[in-house]
């Protein structure tokens, strides 16, 4: 059996920061200092300089000369563009899941709802955030495409953070549970229309809810 090579300093930087971002720890528009961060993990500040180069390139942190880093903060237009991109690539992944493996794709997300709603009824909202995430992830697993997946997967840590903010307004995860689960019934029965409509619908609540929540978000990103 082959040893896994062990993760360099700058990967565990990596993992780090990344996870610290999704999961809202740090904050939209938060200052970044390249010396804390190398306090609190033990190591130089080269590995943490390459971590947020890494991040800068993934739309996680932005960087600029003089000023330092800082977490990405999103406007109403920026947010409304990710929504117009999920609908499009989802859409077409979904086209091609559905020819290629309707049956794979449907066990999968059957059994990530049942997850989803085991996460909600246990108040795990880390978890149940993670599986939202990988539902979304299953589309282009079963869609057999590299590129479509690699173009998703550009931006996939933006999008779970801007799941993770949304997820502290009212109601918003109940909402989120029962679209999720409407889909894969969807997917179940085959019917790509409902589908598409089901899937519009549900980014578009992220469209709406992050427009509505305007304030409360540039509140965070100046705390």
């Amino acid at each position: 059996m082959a040893l896994e090579r062990p993760k360099s300093l700058r990967e565990l930087a990596l993992e780090h920061l990344r996870s610290s971002i999704v999961d809202g720890s740090l904050k939209m528009g938060q200052v970044l200092s390249e010396r804390k961060i190398s306090e609190d993990l033990g190591v130089s500040k080269s590995p943490v300089r390459e971590a947020l180069a890494q991040l800068r390139d993934e739309g996680l942190v932005s960087i600029e000369p003089q000023k330092g880093a800082r977490v990405f903060s999103l406007s109403d237009s920026e947010v409304s563009q990710i929504c117009d991109f999920r609908q499009a690539i989802e859409i077409a992944a979904f086209e091609l899941a559905l020819a290629r493996d309707a049956a794979g794709l449907s066990n999968e997300m059957q059994r990530v709802v049942g997850e989803m709603g085991l996460a909600r009824s246990k108040g795990n909202e880390k978890q149940y955030l993670a599986l939202d995430t990988i539902f979304h992830q299953l589309i282009f697993e079963h869609a057999g495409n590299d590129y479509l997946s690699a173009s998703y997967s550009r931006y996939i840590g933006k999008i779970a953070a801007l799941r993770t903010h949304l997820s502290k307004l009212p109601q918003h995860t109940q909402l989120s549970f029962d679209e999720h689960a409407g889909i894969a019934s969807a997917v179940k029965e085959g019917n790509l229309r409902q589908i598409k409509s089901l899937l519009i619908d549900h980014i578009d609540r992220t469209r709406q809810a992050y427009k509505s929540a305007a304030i409360v978000f540039e509140g965070m990103s100046k705390s």
